[in-house]
């Protein structure tokens, strides 16, 4: 099975999601996917399955075993030169734990690896076999195999297709489809994971041998599965060979994700796990147990990160308070509900109705956020038959401004962009995607709070009463527009003024998960401008042929791409988006950056002038990419420029400024934008486009900056305070009176 999607970033990043173009969209996916969802990175069970249910109404996707998402925010560890591992996986006391009746069935997995040393190719295995088929010390006794002979899997799982992939970083493959759901054996409540790292292209029914487990972790490369999910278990100091008896203590049931502490190492190749009377951490001891030497008071064992989704039926509908106006759907404009929360009600659920779709088409929109609570809130959106529509984020006002957290106000914003955010709040613009007409149901807890399928809410206790608000600003019934759209903000370094000939550059902009970032520059004369005289003297004027916008010094594991709007929001022509693979080596996949992996850099060129080459490599490049020529449009107006600038999945509106990514990597970007353009002069900063006159072409511009207020390109008075006042305006009537520079 090809890979579905597979995250490379570091070990910071949020796992993988899942989105649906809006209507007048362009996206960067070449085929339709299912319904736009989360993954809320936090244990257990409360991440949404990402992979579309195949049993329609009757059924949801529920995580049944998750111990990946914690890695990132608890203990992990590799495990040493080893591609083959044998791992115990018990579904309690989760969904599918001993108190569940009826099949279990699953329907995909998650898993976590990493590569050091160079760029490698690889697929991988998962054999799932019973729990009665394995012993850990030996089936037969020590120095015999753990797995029973004859025994045979029930299912076997192979994810092919997944290099070359980056060194240096942990690697996310998001939950992804079995290639058909299957039945867990009847009585089992957990099973045995046989995981192996295998040299590319070995058939999936292959048996493992020595030669076609990946062999190149021995000399350049090592690739290797990740432990993560502290298992919480305090027990007493453990150093050297320990029987599996004495291990116990070091095991806790309770947690979600539970694994024993045991697990087997083919640490020699021979794709046989040889047992033994007692595990070690070192060595060459097959059977082994996690997390080094457990100190007393630590909480240090850990198991081969790994999730399962697995199919419930669908309970029935909870108890939620209406907040539908005389319609019968939730009335249009700024509403909402408050309320309290405390240790006996930790989290409430309401509900309500739209009447039309919110997206593009329909110049709809929805925002909800929980702005003006007490402490920062959290909610989740789910669909009549329990399942998360999406989950909110923490993107409102709060003190953590420089990315979303738990510790802000929690958004979601559907539909049309852009209206202004809180505080430090980021913009509503559309960043979940659209929300189709119908019932939904909102459960509302404490930052912090886990929501799942099947109506499962985790809340964070609030031990004392917290007031919480949310709020609600829509118009699902079309009774009134959707308010004109605000220009993007900008981070502190993303505003290049007026381009002045030649390159000008941003510094490091942080592009966060699911998040575009905006640059803003003026092209003050369109492209091409040829021929023209200075009207001051009637000299000749250079000629503005080109513009290009690049990222040399941009992280090169990001999948990038660009979008050009003007100062109204809309694409500037047709050709203004540059997809992922543009810049180095126009390989759509990726294939570029250290060692020949990672990702790609975008580019957009315009004009008429002749090529201006290829962008030179940055230190970890290996490939050139396409030459500057023009490929975006030979002509370009004169305007203030916003560049949208993503990462991954990007989706990209015609107007409005509709730009939103669905990328869960937060990498940085540094853009440089090349030119040939006339700019204003010292002796005559009013003229803007440097034709040596302050004419209605200048008052156009003007009027742009002197809109906009919190803009230094109109900064002509002399005070260098960075705006675009009314003693800016006095100076530029000034000089529009004057009209001829001297």
């Amino acid at each position: 099975m090809n890979r579905k999607m597979r995250l490379c970033g570091m070990a910071a990043c949020a796992g993988s999601v899942f989105a649906v173009a809006c209507a007048d969209e362009l996206s960067t996916l070449s085929s339709p996917t299912v319904p736009f969802k989360t993954l809320n990175d936090a244990p257990p069970w409360r991440d949404h399955a990402a992979a579309g249910s195949p049993f329609g109404d009757r059924s949801i996707n529920v995580i049944v075993y998750d111990n990946v998402s914690s890695i990132f925010t608890s203990n992990n560890l590799s495990i040493g030169q080893c591609s083959h591992l044998l791992e115990d996986i018990s579904f309690n006391p989760g969904p599918y734990g001993n108190s569940f009746s009826g099949t279990r069935t699953l329907t995909g997995m998650d898993c976590v690896y990493g590569v050091t040393g160079s760029a490698a190719n690889f697929d991988l295995r998962f054999s799932f076999y019973r729990p009665s088929d394995v012993a850990f010390t030996g089936f037969s006794g020590p120095g015999t195999s753990m797995i029973a002979p004859g025994a045979i899997p029930y299912y076997v799982f192979t994810v092919s297709n997944l290099g070359p992939s980056c060194p240096g970083f942990t690697t996310r493959f998001g939950y992804i489809p079995f290639s058909s759901p299957f039945e867990v054996p009847t009585g089992d409540t957990g099973l045995m994971l046989d995981a192996a790292i295998l040299e590319p292209g070995t058939p999936g029914t292959a048996p493992l041998t020595s030669t076609n487990l990946f062999q190149l972790n021995k000399t350049s490369t090592r690739v290797y599965f990740v432990f993560g999910s502290a298992s919480g278990a305090v027990g007493p100091s453990f150093t050297g060979p320990q029987t599996a008896e004495s291990l116990m203590p070091a095991s806790n049931p309770a947690r979600v994700g539970y694994t024993s502490a045991l697990y087997g190492r083919d640490v020699n190749f021979d794709a046989v796990f040889t047992g033994s009377a007692t595990a070690s951490t070192s060595g060459t001891n097959e059977l082994r147990y996690s997390g080094g030497a457990i100190q007393a008071g630590t909480q240090r064992m850990l198991g081969l990160a790994v999730g399962l989704v697995g199919a419930i039926p669908s309970p029935p509908a909870v108890a939620a308070t209406s907040l539908n106006s005389g319609s019968g759907f939730l009335a249009d404009g700024v509403s909402g509900v408050s309320g309290s929360l405390t240790t006996a009600d930790k989290f409430k659920w309401y509900k309500f109705n739209t009447k039309f779709d919110i997206d593009y088409a329909q110049t709809t929109f929805m925002d909800i956020d929980t702005e003006g609570s007490q402490v920062p809130t959290a909610f989740a959106l789910y669909t009549p038959d329990s399942n998360i529509f999406n989950i909110s984020e923490g993107r409102g006002d709060g003190p953590d401004s420089s990315r979303p957290s738990d510790l802000d106000n929690h958004q979601m914003s559907f539909g049309v962009a852009r209206r202004p955010g809180v505080g430090a709040g980021q913009q509503y613009s559309g960043q979940q995607g659209n929300l189709p007409a119908g019932e939904y149901y909102l459960a509302v807890a404490l930052a912090g709070s886990g929501f799942g399928d099947g109506w499962n809410v985790l809340p964070t206790d609030p031990v004392t009463p917290k007031a919480f608000s949310i709020n609600f600003n829509n118009n699902n019934q079309k009774t009134i527009a959707a308010p004109p759209a605000v220009s993007p903000s900008l981070d502190g370094g993303a505003d290049l003024g007026i381009l002045l000939g030649g390159s000008q550059a941003t510094p490091e902009i942080s592009v966060r998960a699911r998040t575009v970032e905006f640059v803003r520059f003026s092209l003050t004369n369109p492209l091409p401008t040829t021929g023209m005289l200075n009207q001051s003297d009637e000299s000749p004027l250079s000629d503005v042929t080109f513009m290009d916008i690049t990222q040399p010094g941009s992280s090169v594991v990001g999948e990038w791409n660009f979008a050009l709007y003007n100062n109204n929001g809309f694409l500037a022509n047709g050709t203004s988006i540059s997809y992922s693979g543009t810049g180095y080596n126009g390989n759509q996949g990726g294939g570029d950056g250290p060692y020949g992996c990672g990702g790609t850099f975008a580019q957009l060129s315009y004009g008429t002038a002749p090529s201006r080459g290829q962008t030179p490599l940055d230190p970890d490049q290996n490939t050139l990419g396409q030459p500057l020529n023009n490929q975006n449009g030979s002509t370009l107006n004169g305007d203030q420029y916003y560049m949208a600038v993503s990462l991954g999945d990007a989706y990209f509106a015609n107007e409005r400024w509709g730009a939103r990514s669905t990328r869960g990597s937060s990498l940085a970007a540094v853009i440089t934008v090349t030119s040939n353009n006339r700019g204003p002069s010292a002796g005559c900063p009013a003229d803007f486009n440097g034709d040596g006159g302050v004419d209605d072409s200048d008052f156009n511009f003007f009027a742009k900056y002197y809109n906009d207020l919190i803009n230094a390109a109109g900064d002509i008075d002399g005070s260098t305070d960075g705006l675009t006042d009314d003693s800016d305006f006095g100076a530029f009537v000034t000089a529009y009176d004057a009209l001829v520079c001297f």
